[in-house]
């Protein structure tokens, strides 16, 4: 079962990411391109667990599993958010930092050792494998990727509530919150020992915030757009609404 998880995972990811990179060659804007990013660094974590889970967990699947799935994938996640909604010099500063970050934990998850007798238990692989130390990256990264991807999600439906227009853009940005919190509950759950959790989580937390984009960006039919709907294209950000 866990083999077929973080397959479809893998391809769901893989496919959202083409749709980001291909609305970004038309319109060239960057959180689609940072999210793009982000969902292919996702889906090396879930295509680790799909080779793992067929062959054995190893010590390099163990390195790029947990730097791209449990290190980077949900803070750059977040980082597409703030190039959505934050002015652009705030988005570049906090991208440069992301990339010390990123730079840092890449360093450390090449030279510190891995035990994988402790990554696995009962079967299920946990972060345990590194020494505690580097929850000191781990933590603020998933943090940062959190608070940002599901905060902003929240705040662009508050939005949506106080201008009434509460719409197919208003659930989809729900989605993307549900898809975001579903992915951190999983990682969370990981953590603290209840790691069997994890595949089902990435899998069903992908798939909403695929459902919840496309949502988003979805044309309203004509015969059925509001008044308010009419005079915005659903397809051009603003720093007012996520997507």
């Amino acid at each position: 079962m866990n083999v077929v998880l973080s397959l479809v995972a893998t391809l769901i990811s893989l496919l959202f990411a083409a749709i980001l990179y291909r609305q970004y060659m038309d319109r060239w804007r960057p959180y689609q391109l940072v999210w793009s990013l982000a969902l292919l660094i996702f889906a090396v974590g879930t295509y680790c667990q799909f080779v793992a889970e067929r062959n054995g967990w190893s010590d390099l699947i163990y390195r790029a599993w947990y730097y791209s799935g449990a290190m980077l994938a949900a803070a750059y996640l977040g980082q597409g958010t703030v190039y959505l909604m934050a002015p652009r010099k705030v988005a570049h500063v906090s991208l440069a930092i992301l990339g010390m970050f990123s730079s840092a934990g890449l360093a450390l998850v090449a030279v510190l050792p891995v035990d994988l007798h402790r990554a696995l238990v009962d079967g299920n692989i946990t972060g345990n494998g590194f020494p505690t130390t580097l929850l000191l990256l781990l933590i603020p990264l998933n943090t940062y990727g959190t608070v940002a991807l599901v905060g902003g999600a929240l705040w662009s439906v508050y939005r949506f509530w106080r201008k009434g227009t509460m719409g197919r853009r208003a659930l989809g940005t729900f989605l993307i919150a549900l898809g975001g919190i579903t992915v951190a509950l999983g990682g969370t759950a990981n953590r603290l020992g209840v790691p069997g959790l994890l595949y089902l989580t990435e899998l069903i937390g992908v798939s909403v915030i695929f459902i919840g984009y496309l949502q988003t960006v979805a044309q309203p039919h004509p015969m059925t757009m509001s008044a308010v709907d009419a005079r915005s294209d659903p397809s051009r950000p603003s720093s007012a609404h996520l997507v």
